[in-house]
């Protein structure tokens, strides 16, 4: 007999979306706290509704078949698409943002700047995250994300996003104190840095545009030197004397003042000044104009400037 509705029961449709993505019964179960016989039934209700397997139970296997896979991706765009519906009405009039932003940026720019945002903005229940990686404004991840990004990447806008130039700095060599004493007779223009130990973050990428703009071209070979990864590590290992970093005053401006660091660049005509990206806001095109959301960027903006 044919069943008497079209769409089986969002039991069976939220058992079968756990399944296909926790890759298991007991943890599908785990998932929605629920016991794991709950969720076998309604797999089997709903194999029994489609009419035909979506689940491959040969040797133990317990993984979907075609015809599961395809109806699993199917299931969960739809799923998706009610998440977001759902977000946006909830979003449409709430005082809350989050926003992510890359560690480097928030650690030693916007965290120590966030207390007068809160002040100004006593209304609005705000959450950093900082994040290695932009977030996906597709299912509303976050309001907002700060990143910074090189003139030489190839980074597409995500789709429905909208953007800002928040900043594009001057990017310099930085050392401790010390280091830059001990160096000071054997630094005599950019080409000598690449004697000295220096510091990256994920790649060599930075100080080889930096060397670009200088007019040296390197070899393919890496450059020398640790990676650390995140620009505040990096920036730390300079403090304590393990190097040369590149930075720029939303990163190293403190540590300048305070003078942990120094700013190798002595002369107007040893280094060049170098801009080599931007820090770049970016949101969902249809939150742009949401309050809280706009008040945020026009603070960024005053502050940037």
């Amino acid at each position: 007999m044919k069943p008497s509705r079209s769409v089986p029961t969002l039991a069976m449709l939220r058992a079968f979306d756990a399944f296909g993505r926790a890759g298991g019964i007991r943890k599908a179960a785990l998932m929605l706290e629920v016991d794991h016989a709950v969720v076998s039934r309604h797999l089997s209700a709903l194999e029994a509704f489609v009419g035909t397997a979506l689940i491959d139970r040969s040797a133990g296997v317990r993984g979907l078949t075609s015809d599961g896979a395809e109806y699993h991706r199917r299931i969960t765009a739809a799923f998706q698409e009610i998440s977001n519906a759902t977000l946006m009405l909830r979003k449409r009039h709430d005082q809350q943002l989050l926003i992510w932003c890359s560690p480097g940026f928030a650690y030693h720019w916007l965290s120590p700047r966030l207390s007068a945002f809160a002040e100004q903005n006593e209304d609005i229940a705000f959450e950093l995250r900082p994040m290695d990686y932009s977030p996906d404004f597709a299912i509303n991840e976050a309001d907002g994300d700060i990143r910074y990004v090189r003139d030489a990447a190839a980074t597409a806008l995500p789709a429905a996003c909208r953007w800002f130039e928040l900043a594009k700095p001057l990017i310099y060599p930085v050392a401790s104190p010390a280091l830059a004493e001990a160096i000071a007779t054997r630094l005599r223009g950019p080409r000598d840095l690449l004697s000295m130990r220096l510091l990256h973050e994920e790649s060599d990428m930075e100080w080889r545009l930096w060397f670009a703009s200088q007019d040296i071209e390197l070899p393919p070979s890496a450059i020398a030197g640790p990676r650390l990864w995140h620009a505040h590590v990096m920036l730390d290992a300079a403090k304590s004397g393990q190097g040369i970093a590149l930075a720029n005053d939303f990163l190293a401006k403190n540590d300048l003042s305070s003078g942990q660091l120094v700013a190798l660049q002595t002369s107007e005509h040893m280094f060049k000044p170098a801009r080599l990206g931007s820090y770049q806001f970016v949101a969902r095109a249809d939150r742009w104009h949401n309050g809280p959301l706009a008040r945020l960027r026009n603070w960024l903006v005053r502050e940037a400037s």
